[in-house]
C-alpha cells in the first residue's frame, strides 16, 4: 500500500513538473518572439518624431516609401522641400500625444492615427507666459512593411485640431505635459 502511494505521488510530481516545464517553454517562446507588430508600429512612430526633433531630414525621408504620396499629391521629393522648410524653424519640439493602430494586416500594412503637438522657438520657451502650447495636428497614415521587416510611411494626411477635438488619450497626455492648461 505504501509503495502504491509513493508511486502515485511520484506521478503527481512528474505531471506537475511536466506542466511547469511546458509553461516555462511557453513563456520563453513568447518572450523570444519579440514585440508585436502593433508595438513595432508605435515604436516606429516615436522614433520618427525623435528624428524630426533632431531635424535629421535624411533619416525622416528614409521612413517614407519610394511611392509615398500625401493628401495634397506631394511625392517624396516635394515632401522633402516641405519638411526642409519646417526644419528652418529653431527649437522644434514635437510632443507625440497618441498613436492608434486602427488597422493592421500582419506583415503587410497598417493604418495609423496619431496626434502631436508641434511648437518651435520662443513658443516652447514662453508657453507658460503666453499660455500657448503650440498647434495640435492629427495625422492619418498608411504604413507598409518592407521585405526586410522595416515599416515605411506610404501615405499621409493631416489636419490642425483644436484642443476640444483631440482624442481622449491625447488630451490626457497634454494635461500631464502642461498642467496649467
Amino acid at each position: 500500500m505504501a509503495a502504491a502511494r509513493d508511486k502515485m505521488r511520484s506521478r503527481r510530481v512528474t505531471s506537475s513538473g511536466f506542466a511547469a516545464v511546458v509553461c516555462g517553454f511557453a513563456a520563453l517562446a513568447l518572450a523570444c518572439a519579440g514585440p508585436s507588430e502593433e508595438a513595432q508600429v508605435k515604436a516606429f512612430m516615436k522614433e520618427t518624431v525623435s528624428l524630426a526633433e533632431k531635424k535629421d531630414l535624411t533619416a525622416v525621408l528614409e521612413r517614407l516609401s519610394d511611392d509615398y504620396a500625401d493628401f495634397e499629391g506631394r511625392d517624396k521629393a516635394a515632401t522633402r522641400a516641405l519638411i526642409a522648410e519646417y526644419f528652418r524653424h529653431t527649437g522644434i519640439v514635437i510632443h507625440l500625444l497618441s498613436v492608434r493602430v486602427e488597422g493592421l494586416e500582419p506583415g503587410s500594412e497598417a493604418s495609423v492615427r496619431t496626434e502631436a503637438l508641434l511648437s518651435a522657438g520662443a513658443a516652447e520657451v514662453f508657453r507658460k507666459l503666453i499660455r500657448y502650447a503650440g498647434e495640435c495636428y492629427r495625422f492619418d497614415l498608411r504604413l507598409k512593411k518592407m521585405p526586410g521587416g522595416d515599416w515605411r510611411i506610404a501615405s499621409a494626411a493631416w489636419e490642425s485640431v483644436p484642443l476640444s477635438g483631440l482624442l481622449p488619450e491625447s488630451l490626457a497626455v497634454l494635461k500631464k505635459l502642461f498642467p496649467e492648461f
